[in-house]
């Protein structure tokens, strides 16, 4: 695992356009379709992504979760079918890139959860995933990054 220096970020908030999923951790091969959905949904309304695609864990509970898959967009954006509004938060939160495979992304989101713990912080709640490197334009897994983001209490 290669993971960044963790650090303190003040965030700005988002708006989003995210499909919203229960999935097992067996079924995690539909969140490339769902950002595609939402890509589409995006361009439909007249508008184009503002940043990085991401994935936010709402719940967790070992065998499946529930997931908002999309973009953050400029504007607020209108339900279209499936893909409704979101929001990611602003505020601190602690960031922190991780460079491999998402299967083995898990020890970056404890370490992320031991620096909080030595800092003194704690998580105010769901993290998401940016992801900077698309798996078709690059085939070796080891060189995808992604961005972490925990929400921090104050």
């Amino acid at each position: 695992m290669t993971l960044s220096t963790i650090e303190a970020q003040e965030l700005a908030p988002e708006h989003t356009a995210v499909a919203r999923l229960h999935l097992s951790m067996a079924e995690t091969d539909r969140i490339p379709r769902a950002l595609e959905q939402t890509m589409l949904a995006i361009q439909q309304a007249g508008q184009q992504p503002a940043g990085m695609p991401f994935v936010r864990t709402i719940a967790f509970d070992g065998g499946s979760m529930d997931i908002e898959v999309g973009w953050p967009v400029a504007e607020p954006f209108e339900a279209s079918g499936e893909v409704t509004a979101s929001m990611l938060p602003g505020g601190p939160a602690a960031v922190a890139s991780y460079l491999g495979p998402y299967d083995q992304i898990a020890p970056a989101y404890e370490a992320i959860q031991a620096w909080c713990a030595e800092h003194g912080r704690e998580i105010a709640g769901p993290p998401w995933e940016s992801y900077f490197t698309d798996p078709h334009d690059e085939p070796d897994p080891a060189k995808w990054r992604t961005d972490l983001h925990f929400p921090l209490k104050p």
